[in-house]
């Protein structure tokens, strides 16, 4: 079967967090700890399949932490970017 990344990537899209979509390389990280994102906003690129992927932001929120580094070499589902948790 081939692997429908578009629906992996709207998974992993969801809640506090901005994960790998697919194994890759970052090559660029544009978001900082404590700044304040809107949804959709690229937080990061990521070069998969000769390919460039912008990973956006998915709700408004405030940069928690960044848990990777530009030219680090990821897995799929790695967590790259944590939002600060939203009050419930």
């Amino acid at each position: 079967t081939v692997p429908d990344y578009a629906a992996d990537a709207e998974a992993l899209a969801g809640g506090d967090t901005v994960a790998a979509p697919m194994p890759g390389k970052l090559l660029r990280i544009l978001a900082k700890p404590g700044s304040f994102v809107a949804r959709g906003d690229t937080l990061a690129l990521l070069e998969a399949m000769k390919m460039e992927h912008a990973l956006s932001s998915p709700r408004d929120g405030t940069v928690e932490t960044i848990s990777a580094s530009e030219g680090d070499q990821v897995s799929e589902g790695d967590v790259l970017i944590a939002l600060v948790p939203e009050e419930g």
